[in-house]
């Protein structure tokens, strides 16, 4: 089992909002987004709450929060520990009108970041990379999945950002799919929303293949357009939850391989 008491997990990146809110955000994206395994454990409430230079009353709030949405397991006299299976939709419910600026930042995050790094990957991506980018989208094509769709997607977008040959721009790339988690997975909850992801990466390999910069760029920048559509238009709509079975992901891992069986 995973043991994070050894890590740390500050600073806690402030907004304007209640130190509480704050906390719940920072804690939820680390284990949305993996880097809080299933089954791992806090560390101590004292040092998490010097770790991210809280109040322990704050911390303990922000905890009882995360342990409401599922994220958490709490037990008196043993480590705080995150759940087994993260009720991701059940998450997006809770927030899904609190967190509109969210959505909007990581929009305009990627439209500045993504088509240029689309263009660089263009002219560097080599053989392999290229297959495994035609692999992904083999397995996306198909996929009724909503969970298993979205940690798709993540692997293409993260999969091209590695295809620039820059670390830094690598590095870029997994941390925009941690930051921009909740808007992936609201997308690909309906056939739509994940046939639009599919048309578009589509569009992206095959500039990608051509090694054509300029459509390299301009599909990266239109496949994000009518994402944010999609996304605009599920976040009209009532809570997820209320239309959808719960989706749990179960995290296994990096990278395409432990991304489930392929389609046949």
């Amino acid at each position: 089992m995973t043991d994070t008491t050894d890590r740390t997990l500050g600073p806690l990146p402030r907004t304007r909002a209640l130190i509480a809110d704050d906390i719940v955000l920072h804690l939820e994206r680390l284990i949305v987004g993996g880097d809080l395994e299933p089954g791992a454990s806090l560390p101590p409430e004292r040092t998490l709450a010097l770790e991210l230079g809280v109040s322990r009353n704050a911390l303990r709030e922000a905890l009882t929060r995360l342990e409401g949405l599922g994220l958490l397991e709490r037990r008196h006299g043993s480590a705080n520990r995150v759940s087994r299976a993260i009720p991701l939709t059940a998450t997006l419910a809770g927030r899904l009108q609190a967190v509109q600026a969210d959505y909007d930042h990581s929009a305009e995050f990627r439209a500045l970041v993504e088509p240029r790094i689309a263009r660089l990957a263009s002219e560097r991506i080599d053989r392999k990379q290229l297959a495994t980018l035609g692999e992904l989208l083999a397995r996306s094509a198909d996929e009724t999945d909503a969970d298993l769709s979205a940690r798709l997607d993540i692997a293409f977008h993260t999969a091209i950002a590695q295809a620039t040959a820059n670390p830094l721009l690598a590095t870029l790339g997994e941390l925009t799919a941690s930051w921009t988690v909740e808007a992936r997975v609201l997308s690909h909850l309906e056939g739509q929303g994940r046939r639009v992801s599919h048309d578009g990466h589509s569009r992206i390999f095959a500039a990608l293949s051509a090694r054509d910069p300029e459509a390299a760029e301009y599909a990266m920048r239109i496949h994000l357009s009518e994402i944010r559509d999609v996304i605009e238009q599920a976040r009209s709509e009532e809570s997820p939850a209320s239309a959808h079975t719960e989706v749990r992901v179960e995290h296994g891992g990096s990278g395409p391989t432990n991304l489930g069986p392929s389609k046949s």
